[in-house]
C-alpha cells in the first residue's frame, strides 16, 4: 500500500507574537518513527507537509491512505480539520477522526457540553471574549480558585503554570493577557484539586478498548499543580508519570467509562487521548479531549500511556494504522 503521512513540522522560526506558536507541531523525529513502523510491513511511504501545496502534493503522486496527524495552522478551530476535509474531497481514506469531530474536540467548550449530555461530569465553566467583560467583577458562579486557558488550542498552549487565579484581580489579568495572545475566546473553570489522568483509547466500535491510563504526578507539591507548558517543557525535573495511575479500582473503573462515553459522544476514531482531574470526591472530571493525540517516540503523553502498559512503539502505530484500515474495510 502506498501510504502518505501528513503533518506539521516545526520551523524552528521564533515568533515574537507568542512563543508557543508551533508548539503543537511535530519533528522530523516523530514523522520517521511512524514511517518506520509502516515501512517495516511493506507499505511505501510518502511524507506531505501540511500547506497550501498539499492539494496539488496529494493529486499528483496520490497515496492509497494517509496516516493523519497534521496539526493545521492559525486560530481557528478548524484547523485540525483541514487535511481530512481535503481527503475527503479527494477521496483518499485516512486514519483518525473526521472533520467535525476534530473542530469539536479543539473547541473545549463545545466538547464539553457534548460529553456532559453523555453523562460525563465536566467542570463549571464560563466562555470570555474580548467584549464579555467591563470593568466591574468578571461574572463567575462558581469559587476561586480557577483556571484561565484558550478555548481553541492543544498541547497546553496558552496554559502557563500562572494560569490559576485566585482573584478577581488575577482573574482580570489572566484573562486580558490570553485576549490579547490569542485570537480566540477564553475559558474559565472552577480549578479541580485532585491529581490530573489521562486516558488513551484506541479502536471503534465493539473493538473500542482503553490502552491504559497515565497520572500526572508533581515532583515538588504544589497546591495548585496544573499540566502547564511549563511542566511539559521541563517534564523530566517537574513531574513523574505513573502508569496505571495510583487510584482506587472503583475510581478507575469510573475514568475508563467516562473516557469511552467522552470518545463515543464526540464522535472519535481509530485513537484518542481523553484527559481528566479528579474532583474533591475522586470523581474523574472530563477536562478536554484529544482526538489528533501527539505521537512522539519518546515524549508523547499517548506513547507514554502505551509503553507503561507494556506496549511497543511499533505495536502502538500498528494498533491505530490497523485500527483504521479494518474501519474503513482495507
Amino acid at each position: 500500500m502506498k501510504i502518505g503521512i501528513v503533518c506539521n513540522l516545526k520551523s524552528g522560526v521564533k515568533h515574537t507574537h507568542t512563543d508557543d506558536v508551533e508548539e503543537e507541531f511535530d519533528s522530523p523525529e516523530t514523522m520517521h518513527a511512524i514511517g518506520a513502523v509502516l515501512a517495516s510491513k511493506n507499505h511505501q511511504i510518502i511524507y506531505f507537509a501540511e500547506s497550501p501545496e498539499l492539494p496539488a502534493a496529494l493529486i499528483k503522486d496520490r497515496p492509497d491512505f494517509v496516516f493523519n496527524f497534521a496539526e493545521g495552522r492559525g486560530a481557528s478551530r478548524a484547523r485540525e480539520a483541514r487535511v481530512p476535509a481535503l481527503l475527503e474531497i479527494l477521496g483518499i481514506p485516512y486514519s483518525g477522526s473526521d472533520p467535525f469531530t476534530l473542530c469539536v474536540g479543539l473547541d473545549k467548550d463545545v466538547a464539553k457540553k457534548i460529553v456532559c449530555d453523555a453523562g460525563v461530569k465536566v467542570p463549571k465553566g464560563a466562555v470570555f471574549t474580548s467584549n464579555s467583560f467591563d470593568l466591574g467583577s468578571i461574572p463567575i458562579d462558581f469559587a476561586f480558585p480557577v483556571v484561565v486557558k484558550p478555548a481553541w488550542e492543544g498541547s497546553s498552549k496558552g496554559i502557563r503554570d500562572s494560569a490559576v487565579a485566585k482573584t478577581q484581580e488575577q482573574l482580570r489579568a489572566l484573562l486580558n493577557e490570553a485576549l490579547k495572545g490569542y485570537d480566540q475566546p477564553v475559558i474559565v473553570e472552577e480549578y479541580l484539586p485532585g491529581c490530573e489522568i489521562t486516558v488513551g483509547l484506541i479502536g471503534n466500535g465493539d473493538e473500542l478498548k482503553v490502552i491504559g491510563a497515565m497520572e500526572i504526578v508533581p515532583k515538588i507539591k504544589d497546591e495548585f499543580f496544573i499540566y502547564s507548558l511549563d511542566v511539559k517543557r521541563n517534564y523530566l525535573t517537574r513531574v513523574d508519570y505513573c502508569v496505571p495511575p495510583k487510584i482506587s479500582s472503583d475510581t478507575l473503573g469510573v475514568l475508563f467509562s467516562s473516557a469511552i462515553n467522552a470518545f463515543k459522544a464526540l464522535g472519535c476514531k481509530d485513537f484518542a487521548r481523553i484527559d481528566f482531574r479528579l474532583n474533591s470526591s475522586n470523581h474523574p472530571v472530563f477536562i478536554e479531549a484529544n482526538p489528533l493525540p501527539g505521537l512522539n517516540p519518546v515524549t508523547s503523553d499517548f506513547g507514554l500511556i502505551a509503553k507503561g502498559m507494556g506496549w511497543s512503539y511499533e505495536n502502538l502505530i500498528l494498533a491505530v494504522f490497523e485500527a483504521a484500515t479494518k474501519r474503513l474495510g482495507l
